[in-house]
This record gives C-alpha cells, sequence and structure tokens, in this order.
C-alpha cells in the first residue's frame, strides 16, 4: 500500500524551522510537545532517515531535512492557498425587491428555496406597495428591482424592464350584496398608487356613478374580507376571485376593465450577475 503524506505533518515539520524549537513550535501549534515529536517521527518513517538534529538549544535540518524542506514548502503553501479559496465565501450582495402584497405571498414562497440554494450570498429585503409607489422608489434608487402592475396603455417603466405576465382585473363583490342604484356604491379601494384603484375610479367617473369608501388598504387581506362579508364592491385579479364572490359586468352596470401588465423593472445603472439571476428566477417563478 503506497504511504500518505499527512498535511498536518508537514506544518508541524514548517513550525520547527521558523521557531527553531520543538517546543515553541508545540506551543504554536497548540499542541503537546510529545505529540510534535511524534510527527517529526512519523516524517522520518516516510522520509527514510533523520529530519533534524537537535540539541538542548537549537534544532538544524540535516541535508534530508534540508531537501524535505525544499520539496515540501510549495506543497504545503499550495494546500493553504486551494483551502483559502474554497472556504472564502463570495461577498454578499443586499438586494432590495419591491412587490405588491397580492402577489407577495406565493411567489416568495416558490422563490426563495431556489435563492438559498442558488444564490446564497444574496441578502433579500422585501417591500410591499403600490406599483405606482414602488415605481417611485425604483427611480430614486430605493429599490433595485421591482415587480409592477400597469395598464396596457400606460407608458412602460423608463429604466430597464420587460413584461413577465398580464392580469384582467374584474369588479367583484359578495353574494350576499344587493345594490341599490339609489344609493351610492360601497367601495373597498386598494390604496393610492395603485393602478385597479385608478382604473376603479376612472370607470366610475366615465358614468358619474356616486361611491362612498368602506375600506382603503394598501392590502388585498382587508379589501378582500369587506367583499367577501358582502359590505363593499372592488376591484381585484380575475385569477383571485374565489367562491365566496361574484363578478359583476356590464348587466349590472360595471363596464369591462382595461387589462393590465406585470413587469419586472430594474433600478437605472449596472447590475451584478446576481441580480440579473434573480430577475430570471422571479420570471420563472411567477404566477397568478
Amino acid at each position: 500500500m503506497s504511504a500518505n503524506l499527512d498535511i498536518e505533518l508537514l506544518r508541524t515539520f514548517h513550525a520547527i524551522l521558523r521557531f527553531g524549537r520543538f517546543l515553541a513550535a508545540a506551543s504554536h501549534l497548540n499542541r503537546s510537545p510529545s505529540a510534535v515529536s511524534t510527527h517529526v517521527r512519523r516524517l522520518e518513517e516516510l522520509a527514510g532517515g533523520r529530519l533534524f538534529e537537535r540539541d538542548n538549544q537549537s534544532v538544524r535540518l540535516t541535508p534530508l531535512g534540508q531537501r524535505f524542506q525544499r520539496q515540501t514548502a510549495e506543497l504545503l503553501e499550495t494546500h493553504d492557498r486551494v483551502l483559502a479559496g474554497l472556504r472564502r465565501r463570495e461577498e454578499p450582495l443586499r438586494v432590495r425587491f419591491g412587490i405588491s402584497e397580492e402577489y407577495a405571498g406565493k411567489l416568495l414562497g416558490r422563490l426563495l428555496p431556489r435563492l438559498g440554494a442558488e444564490l446564497p450570498a444574496l441578502e433579500l429585503e422585501v417591500l410591499t406597495d403600490a406599483s405606482g409607489r414602488l415605481a417611485g422608489r425604483l427611480r430614486r434608487g430605493q429599490l433595485d428591482l421591482a415587480l409592477l402592475v400597469q395598464a396596457q396603455d400606460e407608458t412602460p417603466y423608463d429604466g430597464h424592464s420587460r413584461e413577465i405576465g398580464g392580469t384582467q382585473p374584474v369588479w367583484v363583490a359578495g353574494h350576499g350584496l344587493r345594490i341599490d342604484p339609489q344609493r351610492p356604491l360601497p367601495l373597498a379601494l386598494h390604496g393610492h398608487g395603485c393602478p385597479y384603484r385608478q382604473a376603479l375610479l376612472e370607470a366610475l367617473g366615465a358614468t358619474g356613478r356616486r361611491w362612498r369608501t368602506v375600506v382603503s388598504s394598501p392590502g388585498t387581506a382587508a379589501l378582500e374580507a369587506a367583499i367577501e362579508g358582502g359590505l363593499a364592491i372592488g376591484v381585484i385579479d380575475r385569477a383571485r376571485v374565489g367562491p365566496t364572490m361574484r363578478v359583476l359586468g356590464p348587466a349590472e352596470g360595471f363596464a369591462e376593465l382595461p387589462a393590465h401588465r406585470i413587469r419586472l423593472a430594474f433600478a437605472p445603472g449596472d447590475r451584478p450577475p446576481a441580480l440579473e439571476r434573480l430577475g430570471e428566477l422571479i420570471a420563472e417563478e411567477f404566477r397568478l
């Protein structure tokens, strides 16, 4: 069986050369003097002869030891350099990602496991807000990328962006809500900056229909609770219409709303490869 040269034995050998005494080398290596002596004996067995001449004051290399030093110095240095490279972690990259609450839960549930596997050095910070507000944060450099919902006829975000999906907003109400044409419509409104809020108000403004606010929220949970409970009418993605809601259409006086697109937008400036890859993962995992 061929012998193997233990790197720890080499480390002991070169520590003795550096400090000039077995005891000092043992202290540096945090080993006992007997352990250091054992390492030297094992090396000498492998080398086939004595490596050191020693007395009470000093340690000197034998001719074999001098040859062994030349042959192993580069090996130990290479080993330590490779090991340091393996242990060196990629510098963390902090990324600020904006998304509406409506899409955050499902997307993040699919995205985060992939981030841990593919981009372990990426530190993701998520902000939920309305698309209009997120676009403003992108322009001001307060976000690195965002998922934006925009009307089809709206000018795209002026930074780098790409369309990754589309959505159709619809009017909805709870099954128990009865609409009285003589009274203002009770509304569940998205927060300011949400394109669905704007689409809803523009549609009502075009017909002159009166309305009142029952609940206004930047998140969807409160809106959907008011709608499902029969307290208000609202606008949500068709994909989010549940069994406790009914869709309202032209027959009930509600015009069809314009389709919207979903764009993944980046802040202006250079984008490191990890940020580009994050954008690809978001596009792959996004579902309505």
